[in-house]
């Protein structure tokens, strides 16, 4: 593993994806470290963030809503959004991290990419469902075509919470209870499992899940839960080249 990034979809030519370590990550908002940027030689593409709000609106950018609205810009802020789909090359999607998930898709055939932060409001609301639903409608994608990826983030040995958080995700999900262990007045939730049933009831048969926790592994990754309130991010990031 390269210190600053875990790479995604690496055998994947005309994309590339990382999502950044503890050393590769930034207190800069909106948190992009140059030095992984420059390593995937992605710096010199104007760079899209979404301001993150814990919902689940994703925006779609477009060749034409790109020169549009955006010019030649090198950093883009997209507010109340959680997610980005884009068919453009030479643009970079990110999402900024510290236990929550971020979600990467991308279509080799209609040469589409997506990226959504998915925390456990945007998982209960089915954020990466949205996703999915997105390429179908925008770009005629075939789910079974899409390659997920869904990264280091808290695990359910370390995501404890009350049930209120797991009778909003039943509210949506009946079968949500299959990803919660119940332990006295606490349930610890799988987001990472509640996700891909997620996904795989959208169509989605390519999935892959990281099986790092950031919290217990927080050497290696920035963990909110963990380190009482860090202040650094960890960037994920996607690109079509």
């Amino acid at each position: 593993m390269n210190p600053l990034y875990i790479s995604v979809f690496e055998n994947e030519p005309n994309v590339r994806a990382f999502f950044s370590t503890k050393e590769g990550s930034s207190l800069k908002s909106p948190y992009y470290n140059e030095s992984v940027l420059k390593e995937l030689n992605l710096l010199k593409y104007p760079i899209i963030w979404p301001t993150q709000v814990h919902k689940d609106h994703i925006e779609v950018i477009k060749d034409t809503t790109f020169k549009t609205s955006f010019g030649s810009s090198t950093r883009i802020i997209c507010p109340g959004t959680d997610g980005l789909v884009t068919n453009c090359t030479g643009v970079v999607l990110t999402t900024v991290h510290a236990d929550c998930l971020a979600v990467f898709f991308y279509d080799p055939f209609k040469k589409v990419i997506g990226l959504v932060h998915a925390g456990w409001r945007g998982s209960s609301l089915g954020i990466a469902v949205n996703a999915v639903n997105i390429m179908k409608k925008e770009f005629s994608c075939n789910p079974k075509d899409i390659l997920c990826f869904i990264s280091p983030g808290i695990s359910q040995c370390c995501f404890e919470t009350g049930p209120e958080v797991l009778a909003t995700f039943q509210e949506k999900w009946e079968w949500a209870e299959e990803y919660s262990i119940k332990k006295g007045d606490k349930n610890y939730l799988d987001l990472k499992g509640i996700n891909a049933r997620q996904l795989s009831l959208s169509g989605v048969n390519k999935i892959q899940v990281s099986e790092f926790c950031t919290c217990c592994s927080s050497d290696i990754f920035c963990s909110y839960r963990k380190e009482a309130g860090i202040t650094n991010r960890m960037g994920a990031g996607i690109s079509l080249i």
